[in-house]
């Protein structure tokens, strides 16, 4: 039993940092239209309150964007801690049954891996 909660805290963890790094993808990505927003403020100067009002739209619009970002994220956390918890307790449920699948998939894949190391 150990091992599925070993499994559940990695698949857990990976879903939790593959969801870190889009994160700070989103951030560079939003670091840089806020400077090409001031970019563009520095370019026409001649109206500097018309573009000073798009860059504050823009940051606005960025941050309900990030905020609903972090939701879905938080949501999908919980959704895989959920669908994890599922499973381990239907292997508690059904131990024999959850080792016979367990052995007929590596059975697979050991197959599979067995036809690549040969082509």
């Amino acid at each position: 039993m150990r091992r599925w909660s070993s499994r559940r805290k990695d698949a857990v963890s990976t879903l939790t940092s593959e969801f870190d790094r889009f994160q700070d993808d989103f951030d560079q990505l939003r670091t840089k239209l806020v400077r090409l927003a001031g970019d563009t403020v520095k370019e026409f100067s001649d109206s500097p309150q018309k573009f000073a009002d798009l860059k504050d739209v823009i940051e606005g619009r960025l941050a309900v964007i990030e905020d609903e970002i972090g939701d879905l994220g938080r949501q999908l956390r919980i959704k895989g801690g959920e669908a994890a918890g599922r499973v381990e307790k239907r292997v508690q449920e059904r131990p024999f049954a959850s080792l016979a699948i367990a052995f007929g998939v590596g059975l697979f894949a050991a197959q599979l891996l067995r036809r690549r190391r040969s082509s």
